[in-house]
């Protein structure tokens, strides 16, 4: 029996055993549980569904852009795309895509494989 105010899903076991593997590597340090790693999934596919929320973005200079990116990566590592960037700092998206390009160029940061993303 579920927790009260929590609901009992039925998920597939593959996809579980995925999302488990997951959490036990770099990209599962920011979720202290399965739990939460599914209830913010669900929550950002019931916005997408929802349809696209519109985001204002700050007027800022590139230096304080680029020390905000910076700043979000460390607080949160693992696989970033750079429009969830733009979108969670209120960011220009142009301007997040320069800044990951430098970082790529100075190797503070690195692209990922497809397979890594989806591991």
């Amino acid at each position: 029996m579920p927790k009260k105010g929590y609901s009992s899903v039925t998920l597939p076991s593959a996809l579980v055993h995925d999302a488990r593997r997951m959490l036990k590597g770099t990209g599962g340090k920011k979720y202290r549980s399965l739990t939460e790693l599914i209830s913010e999934a669900l929550r950002d596919k019931l916005v997408t569904l929802r349809g696209t929320p519109v985001v204002s973005t700050k007027e800022i200079s590139r230096d304080e852009a680029h020390r905000l990116v910076l700043e979000y990566l460390d607080k949160n590592p693992g696989f970033h795309y750079p429009s969830d960037l733009a979108h969670k700092l209120g960011i220009d998206l142009e301007l997040v895509f320069e800044i990951t390009q430098s970082l790529l160029q100075d190797h503070v940061v690195e692209t990922a494989s497809r397979m890594e993303v989806e591991a």
